[in-house]
């Protein structure tokens, strides 16, 4: 460590940073005002500042909060006019901000538009304020000023928060000891930048193996949940890449808390989030969050034993029909839209598919797009075969097993792990501590379309990292008992 040498991480070149921005997030968002103030060896030596034009338009609500009005930005310089100026002050300094990964992740996207690099050290202030007064509730720049009495002139204006910034550093170094001060820097510098309300503590001791993390605000509400064969690993990689995707930066500025679940491997992850998805609804997962209507295609047959198809509204899938449903869509269009293609490319009917209504022959068999299924005309076993192909993709698999299935992962653990299912449907739990009884938690018989997928890949693909033990139903029900 550099106080070991009795030099102080304070004696490297600093610069304090502050920006002002048009309140979008960081990837569409423009910087409109920035200031940087460079100290070496506890002296300013040089500072900059600058409006900056973003080439959009400035919201009414940032100007009530800076002063600064559209006007004042008409003829002020873009930022590829003052960034080899800015990147000279900048260049090979610590960099100093009040919530670092905000100002950073802006002005390294500004950076990237020109195709420069932006990678420096960081060191946040509200970090550095928060181990140095924990007693503290605040830690926002107001609240800093207030506390020890700071200077400024404009508020809300990069340069006069970019000095605070400096006047903080000054005030710690005089009233903490040095050894107390290179401590709490050191954490920062040391670790990767983790979003300011995560205590490292909590970090470090994330578990290394499979499972599940729930990213929770302050007020303990669900922002994300995700899953990972390695959960600290793939946490971090979320802090990694913030200043890089809007749904990242938005989590690290809200996150203040995780939560993690551990499992025994990829499979029980993997059906853990989306069960924990559709429970807890969080605010920035999309994918695994089941709308409330589904529409279903239905397979019947009609009295001359064609294959027809309806389309029926549905809260879930039942378990027992699940067989019968050719394919799941969100919304009733992109049924009809997928069915326009299947016909179009299958020469199947539209009629049967429930695209038309008339007497008598279909439309397109008048336009030799149809092999007049319509009509008698294309045998029933024919016509059923080549539908039957066009909806393999998307149809729902037959169960592969005569009955229910004991499912474990291969993990080695002293503690066995098992789920009980049957027709795609997760039916229970099944926990063996070493010398305890077993025990088992029952779920009612629920057909869930995203459980199926993860099963159906798991159950065809990745065979051989499970085992699995048949059940009968007898040996289900005295589970269940």
């Amino acid at each position: 460590m550099l106080m070991a040498m009795g030099v102080s991480t304070f004696d490297a070149p600093l610069v304090f940073v502050d920006i002002e921005t048009n309140g979008l997030n960081h990837v569409r968002g423009r910087v409109i005002e920035v200031a940087a103030i460079r100290v070496e060896a506890g002296q300013v030596v040089r500072s900059f500042r600058s409006l900056i034009d973003p080439e959009s338009e400035l919201p009414q609500f940032i100007t009530r909060l800076t002063g600064i009005t559209a006007n004042d930005l008409k003829g002020a310089p873009t930022f590829d006019q003052i960034a080899e100026e800015l990147q000279s002050v900048l260049e090979g300094a610590i960099f100093v901000a009040h919530n670092v990964r905000f100002d950073y992740s802006f002005l390294k996207q500004e950076f990237g538009r020109l195709g420069l690099s932006f990678l420096p050290r960081q060191l946040c202030t509200v970090k550095l304020s928060r181990a140095l007064y924990p007693h503290e509730r605040s830690h926002k720049l107001e609240a800093v000023i207030s506390r020890h009495g700071f200077s400024y002139s404009a508020r809300h204006r990069a340069y006069d928060d970019a000095a605070v910034l400096w006047q903080f550093v000054q005030y710690i170094r005089k009233h903490f000891p040095p050894e107390q001060v290179e401590t709490a820097v050191a954490k920062q510098l040391r670790q990767p930048a983790l979003p300011k309300n995560l205590e490292p503590e909590l970090v470090r001791n994330l578990p290394e193996g499979p499972g599940v993390y729930i990213f929770e605000d302050a007020d303990g509400r669900p922002l994300y949940v995700g899953k990972s064969i390695t959960i600290k690993k793939r946490v971090l990689s979320h802090f990694g890449r913030d200043h890089a995707e809007s749904k990242e930066f938005k989590i690290s500025q809200n996150i203040d808390n995780i939560r993690t679940i551990e499992t025994e491997g990829e499979l029980s992850a993997l059906l853990l989030e989306s069960k924990l998805v559709k429970e807890l609804q969080p605010m920035y997962n999309r994918q695994l969050r089941r709308i409330s209507k589904l529409t279903l295609a239905k397979q019947s047959v009609d009295e001359n034993g064609y294959i027809t198809v309806v389309l029926e509204e549905a809260n879930q899938i039942e378990p027992d029909e699940a067989t019968d449903v050719l394919a799941v869509y969100d919304r009733r269009s992109k049924a009809r839209d997928s069915f326009l293609m299947l016909a179009r490319d299958q020469l199947l009917c539209p009629k049967l598919l429930g695209l038309e209504k008339s007497s008598g022959a279909c439309f397109w068999k008048q336009l030799h797009k149809c092999n007049g299924a319509c009509v008698g005309e294309e045998s029933p076993a024919s016509y059923n075969a080549r539908l039957l192909t066009a909806f393999e993709r998307q149809r729902i698999q037959s169960w592969p097993y005569s009955g229910p299935i004991l499912l474990e992962e291969k993990s080695g653990s002293k503690t066995a792990r098992a789920i009980v299912v049957d027709q795609w449907c997760v039916l229970g739990e099944v926990v063996q501590e070493e010398y305890c009884d077993p025990v088992i938690a029952t779920r009612p018989k629920h057909f869930d379309l995203d459980t199926y997928k993860i099963l159906q890949t798991f159950l065809t693909s990745k065979l051989d990292s499970l085992r699995i033990q048949k059940l009968t139903h007898a040996q289900l029900s005295a589970m269940a008992a």
